[in-house]
C-alpha cells in the first residue's frame, strides 16, 4: 500500500512541472531492433480498417490469427496452434507501451478487450520467443499496443452496422502536453440474446522534471457482456441460434504508469514504476453445472532500463523487472446439477468449488548486446533471468470434499483443492543471431529460448485426485532464417522458422495436470506489398505450417507425428488497395482459412473457408471522412473456429453473415 500511495504521489505531481514536447520510444524498434522478426499495423492501417474486433486487425500479420469467439472473446495464435485451456494464454505476452497489461502467472485467453486498440497508435507483433528480453508468456509470440502520441490528432468517429450496433471513438490533445481518447461501443450481435457494451478511456500526460522527461499513462476499460455459447452448426439457422442465453462476461481494468527518463552523455536511464487492476466475473456455460467464476489481480511494479552508448557501433541495454500480485478467484455453482450423467450430478456439486488467494513477486534482469561493423553486418544477443514466486492461501477445506465438508459419490468431487504452499519457478533464456544488410536485401538468422512458468490455475485449480501439481516451465527453442528485400515498388520478407517446445503442459485421461508433452513447429511465412500500378497497391500475409504432437498418450487421442488441434497449415490474406482518385480508397480484402482438425487423434476436421471483405474510405472535405464495409460480401456460411469436445461432439462459433458498416471520421 505504501508503494502505490508513493505511485499516485508520483502522478499527480506531475502536474506542476514544465512541459515538454518529446516522447519516450518504447517500440520493439528500441529493445528488439531487428525489423524482420517484428510486423507493424501503422496508425492509418488501424484508421481505415476500423475494427470492431482485433481479429480483423490481426489479418494483416503473417502467421498471426485472432480467432474471434463470442462478443468480445478471443483466442490467439502465433506460430502455433489456437491455444485452449487454463494455461493458454501463457504462451503470448500482451504490452502496452512496452509493458504486460496483467501479472505474471495471471493472463485470460480473452485479455485483448482490456487494450483501446482502435486508439492504439500502432500495433508491434513480435514472432517467435521472446523470452530472453520480455520474460515468461513471451513463448511463441508477443504484441506491443503503442497508445497514442500526445502530439496526434483530434478526431470523432462514429459507426453503425447491420444489427443497428453502434461505435464510437474520441479523442483530444491539447498543445501537446496531454491527450486524451475514449472508445464506446454496443454491439447487438447477430446471434439471439447476445452482444455487449464496451467502454474504454486512454489518458496521457507529458512532462519535463529538471533533466528528467516523463510521460503517465492512464487506461481503463469496462465490458459487460451477453454471451453466446458455441452453436452446432455454422451452416443451417442454428448458427444465430444461442443455447445459452444465461452466459455473461463483466470485466473492468485500471492501469497507470510513468515512464521517467534522463539522457546522460552516453547513459540513457528509463524507470517505469506501475499499478494494475482488473476483475472479472463471468459464466462458464461449457461446464457441467455452469459454475460461475470471479477472479481479480492487484498489481504494481517498477522497470529499469539503462543503455549505454560509450562506443560508436556498440550498444549494451541493461535493466531489472520488479513486480508483485495479489491475485483472488472463486468458483460457485449456484445450482444443483441434474440433467447430466450420473457420474456429472454426483461429482459437481452445488455450491463454492475454488475460493483462493496467491502473492506474487517477479524479479528479473536483462542483459543486450548489439555490435554493428560499418559494412552493416550486425550482430546481436540478449539474455535474460527471471525468479517467479507464488503463495498460495486456500480459504476452504483442502482436498475434493463439498465446501461443507461433506463427501461426493463416485469416488470425490470433481473439484480438488490443494493445501496451502509456497512454489516458485527460476527460468533463463536467450537469444543470438546476426543480419546483414546487402544493396536492397537484409539476411538474418536468429536461435531464440522461450518459456512460460505455469499459471496458479493450472497450478492450484485442481481436479480429480490430484492434489499438487509438480509442473515446470515450458520451454522452446526456435531457430529463424529470413530475407528482407526492399525494391523500387515493392517490399517483401520470407522468415522460416523450427520450434521444438517441451515441458507441454496439459491434462492427462484423469484431468491431472501435467507437464511433460512435446510439439514441434515449423514453417514459412510471406508477407509484403507490391505497387501494381499508380492506382493498385496489393498486400499479402502468408502463412504455410506444421504443428505437430511430439510425444504419444493415446487415452488422450495423442499420437506423436499427429497434428495439434487447430493448427492449420495454411492461412492469409490478400488486400487489393485502389485508389482511382485522390478522395477515393477502396479495398478488397481475400481472407482464406485452411483445413484443420479439431481433436488431438485428429479424427474431426473443419474444411476451412474463404471469405471477401470490401473497405471503403471518402474524403467529402478536409476534415470529414465517410467510412464504408461490406463484411463477407458473398454470405458464407463458416466457422470463426471449429471445435470438437468429447461431451458434446462437434462444436462452433459461427462466423459473420454479411455486414453492412457504415461511418463517419471526423478531424479538428
Amino acid at each position: 500500500m505504501r508503494f502505490i500511495i508513493f505511485t499516485f504521489t508520483i502522478f499527480s505531481s506531475f502536474a506542476f512541472v514544465s512541459d515538454t514536447d518529446e516522447e519516450l520510444n518504447v517500440s520493439f524498434e528500441r529493445d528488439w531492433n531487428f525489423s524482420p522478426s517484428v510486423e507493424i499495423i501503422s496508425n492509418q492501417e488501424i484508421e481505415f480498417l476500423n475494427a470492431s474486433h482485433t481479429k480483423e486487425l490481426f489479418n494483416t500479420s503473417a502467421g498471426t490469427w485472432v480467432s474471434r469467439g463470442s462478443g468480445q472473446e478471443s483466442l490467439i495464435s502465433i506460430r502455433s496452434p489456437v491455444l485452449t485451456g487454463s494455461g493458454a494464454c501463457g504462451s503470448f505476452l500482451v504490452l502496452e507501451d512496452g509493458l504486460p497489461i496483467r501479472p505474471a502467472g495471471f493472463c485470460n485467453v480473452n485479455y485483448l478487450f482490456e487494450i483501446a486498440s482502435n486508439l492504439a497508435s500502432n500495433v508491434e507483433i513480435l514472432k517467435g520467443p521472446a523470452s530472453s528480453r520480455y520474460g515468461g508468456n513471451a513463448l511463441h509470440g508477443t504484441i506491443n499496443f503503442i497508445s497514442s502520441a500526445v502530439s496526434e490528432n483530434n478526431f470523432v468517429r462514429t459507426e453503425i452496422n447491420t444489427e443497428e450496433s453502434f461505435k464510437a471513438s474520441f479523442q483530444y490533445q491539447e498543445s501537446q502536453n496531454w491527450i486524451m481518447g475514449i472508445s464506446l461501443n454496443k454491439d447487438n450481435s447477430f446471434r439471439e440474446q447476445s452482444g455487449f457494451d464496451q467502454q474504454k478511456l486512454n489518458f496521457k500526460i507529458n512532462k519535463q522534471i529538471n533533466n528528467w522527461q516523463s510521460i503517465t499513462h492512464l487506461n481503463v476499460t469496462n465490458l459487460n457482456q451477453e454471451t453466446a455459447g458455441y452453436a452446432s452448426s455454422y451452416k443451417s439457422n442454428l448458427r444465430k441460434s444461442n443455447v445459452n442465453p444465461e452466459a455473461y462476461r463483466d470485466s473492468s481494468s485500471f492501469r497507470i504508469y510513468s515512464s521517467l527518463s534522463k539522457n546522460e552523455k552516453a547513459l540513457f536511464f528509463t524507470l517505469r514504476p506501475f499499478f494494475r487492476f482488473s476483475k472479472m466475473d463471468f459464466l462458464q456455460h461449457y461446464l457441467p453445472g455452469k459454475p460461475e467464476e470471479k477472479n481479480s489481480q492487484t498489481s504494481f511494479g517498477l522497470n529499469f532500463s539503462l543503455d549505454v552508448n560509450t562506443y560508436s557501433n556498440h550498444e549494451l541495454i541493461f535493466g531489472t523487472n520488479f513486480e508483485m500480485a495479489n491475485i483472488e478467484l472463486q468458483e460457485f455453482q449456484a445450482n444443483e446439477l441434474t440433467t447430466s450423467s450420473a457420474f456429472n450430478n454426483a461429482v459437481r456439486p452445488q455450491g463454492m468449488h475454488y475460493d483462493f488467494k496467491v502473492n506474487t513477486s517477479l524479479l528479473a534482469a536483462f542483459l543486450s548486446y548489439e555490435y554493428m561493423t560499418n559494412d552493416a553486418f550486425k550482430i546481436f544477443s540478449n539474455l535474460r533471468i527471471e525468479r517467479l514466486s507464488y503463495d498460495y492461501d486456500n480459504l476452504m477445506l483442502n482436498g475434493r470434499t463439498k465446501d461443507d465438508g461433506t463427501k461426493c459419490s463416485f469416488g470425490g468431487c470433481y473439484y480438488s483443492r490443494p493445501a496451502d504452499t509456497k512454489t516458485s519457478y527460476s527460468d533463463s533464456s536467450i537469444r543470438f543471431g546476426f543480419s546483414k544488410k546487402m544493396n536492397a536485401n537484409e539476411f538474418f538468422m536468429q536461435f531464440s529460448k522461450g518459456f512460460r512458468p505455469p499459471q496458479i490455475t493450472e497450478q492450484f485449480r485442481l481436479q480429480k485426485s490430484q492434489k499438487l501439481a509438480d509442473l515446470n516451465s515450458e520451454r522452446i527453442n526456435s531457430l529463424e532464417f529470413g530475407l528482407l528485400t526492399n525494391g523500387n515498388n515493392f517490399t517483401n520478407k520470407a522468415v522460416l522458422f523450427f520450434s521444438k517446445k517441451n515441458n507441454y503442459i496439459y491434462k492427462d485421461s484423469d484431468a491431472s495436470t501435467i507437464a511433460d508433452g512435446k510439439s514441434k513447429h515449423q514453417g514459412i511465412e510471406i508477407s509484403g506489398s507490391v505497387r501494381a500500378s499508380s492506382i493498385l497497391v496489393i498486400k499479402y500475409a502468408w502463412s504455410i505450417s506444421q504443428h505437430l504432437y511430439d510425444y504419444s498418450l493415446p487415452s488422450i487421442g495423442v499420437r506423436k507425428g499427429n497434428y495439434i488441434d487447430t493448427a492449420p497449415k495454411l492461412f492469409g490474406s490478400l488486400f487489393f488497395s485502389l485508389k482511382p482518385i485522390d478522395k477515393l480508397t477502396l479495398q478488397i480484402e481475400e481472407e482464406y482459412m485452411g483445413k484443420y482438425f479439431t481433436d488431438p487423434a485428429n479424427d474431426y476436421s473443419y474444411p476451412g473457408h474463404f471469405l471477401t471483405n470490401f473497405r471503403g474510405f471518402y474524403n467529402l472535405t478536409p476534415k470529414l471522412d465517410i467510412n464504408f464495409s461490406l463484411m463477407n460480401v458473398f454470405n458464407k456460411r463458416y466457422a470463426e473456429r471449429a471445435d470438437y469436445s468429447s461431451f458434446s461432439g462437434e462444436r462452433y462459433f459461427p462466423g459473420l453473415p454479411i455486414q453492412w458498416r457504415l461511418g463517419l471520421n471526423y478531424l479538428f
